[in-house]
């Protein structure tokens, strides 16, 4: 099917939604997470007057039957994690009792889920800190709970004695920032924290922490501001750089979008202000931490539009034998340097190309353990990190490539869709869609029935942006406009390209 023979009104629908999309960016929404509004329930005895309680509520109406509190799917570090931070708000903040049967259920649920966190890819972020935080909050309020184990304990240690060991401390300048509820309690009245819209580091639940040892009216003024209608607390706000990058991204991938146009021009212009020729980009102007994921996404977007950016900046993020996404990080990501390959080959004339695009692509077939898929840090399904693979190594390391496709074409789903972790979704659908697309307009055809199937599961769903939960934050979360973006990328070009 092209774009010409395609019905006229999902044409229509599609562009008029990637308008609309467009001038949203930079200002997405992420929808409550169990593990942030615990944090915040937290604070509802302690400022009884600002809305926590319905922070609470929320807790108190999605618990899982199982016990546990977390994503819709099994992630079990997220529901671990969610469910602990759970059962320390709901014994901290209720009266008489009222809770106790659900604190028994999660009590109960985490000691069925401490056995199978090994079975995760990745842990969610910060985990062994704020793992071990929330489990002393429980043992003080007399819950029994287990202490989980950790991966990356050591590294996770060295970077916490780094920075506490620090005279002056400005925590808003190391990534740790955004896990400071793992650390509230060494917090002492000189530390800089804050950003300036008074969040810690865009983290609610860094923030809540933040609050249980110090009274400021302006912090707990952005947790009012972003608590929604039913008392839920996003993983992150804002989300920016982040929102704008990713989503431009998929839709630069499809030539959905055209750089002269006046929106991307402004979006372009945004990222370019805070464009460092040094360090690159951050997630949000509120979490100033350099990151090469976003620093090689927003090159190149950046060159793609016309603007001046120069390839120096990768030198910041180079280690011994690969790229680190953030200073001091536990364990590197296949993602990031799969970024870095596709923005290193916009620049073939910086001198040290060559050598940086060799070191990345040795990284990657280091992480290559089962000659399929990789797993990363940040998305709990491969199927993002395969699909960013089909793009940044389809004319640098077709092999590689391939591996990769051929995984996605072995594992449809009988729905037509595709989904890691038990069932189909929407997300990781379009995630392969569009791959086959590529694959099929540049290597070799893919089975026009394979895609006809993808496409119609992606269409059975348009209506329903109620996204299943799959990013990794401290729990799992679904950043929208992302997602959206995704999803209509992959529909797009499987209606305009031949």
């Amino acid at each position: 099917m092209t774009l010409s023979s395609a019905p006229i009104d999902e044409r229509t629908l599609i562009t008029s939604e990637m308008i609309s999309l467009l001038e949203d960016l930079g200002n997405g929404n992420i929808r409550g997470v169990a593990y942030d509004t615990a944090w915040v329930a937290r604070l509802s005895k302690r400022y009884p007057d600002r809305g926590f309680g319905a922070a609470a509520d929320w807790l108190r109406r999605n618990q899982h039957p199982d016990g546990s509190w977390g994503a819709s799917l099994l992630h079990y570090h997220d529901r671990f994690a969610s469910t602990l931070a759970a059962i320390v708000a709901l014994r901290e903040v209720s009266d008489c009792g009222e809770d106790e049967r659900r604190i028994q259920r999660g009590e109960a649920a985490l000691w069925r889920l401490v056995s199978k966190l090994g079975r995760d890819d990745s842990d969610t972020v910060g985990f062994p800190i704020v793992s071990l935080s929330l489990a002393q909050d429980a043992v003080e309020l007399g819950l029994d709970v287990p202490r989980s184990p950790v991966r990356y304990a050591a590294a996770y240690n060295r970077k916490v004695a780094k920075i506490l060991e620090q005279p002056n401390r400005d925590w808003r300048t190391n990534a740790l920032s955004f896990s400071l509820e793992g650390l509230w309690r060494h917090l002492d009245g000189d530390d800089v924290v804050l950003e300036n819209n008074h969040s810690v580091a865009c983290s609610p639940a860094a923030t809540a922490a933040y609050l249980l040892r110090n009274d400021d009216q302006d912090a707990l003024g952005y947790l009012q501001s972003i608590q929604a209608l039913d008392g839920s607390i996003p993983a992150l706000e804002p989300v920016d750089v982040f929102d704008i990058v990713w989503s431009l991204s998929y839709l630069q991938h499809v030539s959905a979008i055209d750089p002269q146009m006046p929106r991307v021009q402004e979006l372009l212009k945004y990222l370019w202000q805070l464009w460092s020729p040094v360090t690159g980009l951050y997630f949000s102007k509120y979490f100033r931490v350099p990151d090469l994921d976003i620093t090689s996404a927003s090159f190149t977007l950046l060159r793609w539009g016309g603007f001046p950016v120069e390839a120096d900046c990768f030198e910041y993020f180079e280690m011994a034998d690969h790229f680190c996404t953030y200073r001091e990080e536990s364990n590197p990501s296949p993602a990031t340097h799969l970024r870095l390959v596709q923005a290193l080959q916009t620049c073939p004339e910086h001198p040290r190309q060559p050598e940086w695009l060799q070191k990345a692509l040795n990284a990657l077939r280091r992480f290559d353990e089962n000659g399929s898929f990789w797993w990363d840090k940040w998305h709990a399904s491969p199927y993002y990190v395969s699909h960013l693979a089909v793009y940044s190594l389809i004319h640098v390391d077709v092999d590689l490539a391939t591996s990769r496709m051929k995984w996605i074409l072995k594992t449809q789903n009988d729905d037509g869709g595709w989904g890691y972790l038990g069932r189909s979704t929407p997300e990781e659908t379009a995630y392969c869609l569009d791959a086959l697309r590529l694959w099929s307009r540049t290597i070799e055809p893919v089975d026009a029935v394979i895609q006809e199937r993808a496409a119609d599961f992606l269409r059975s769903y348009r209506d329903d942006q109620d996204y299943t939960p799959l990013w990794i934050s401290k729990g799992l979360y679904t950043p929208h406009n992302i997602v959206r973006a995704v999803i209509l990328s992959a529909l797009f070009q499987y209606l305009e390209q031949p």
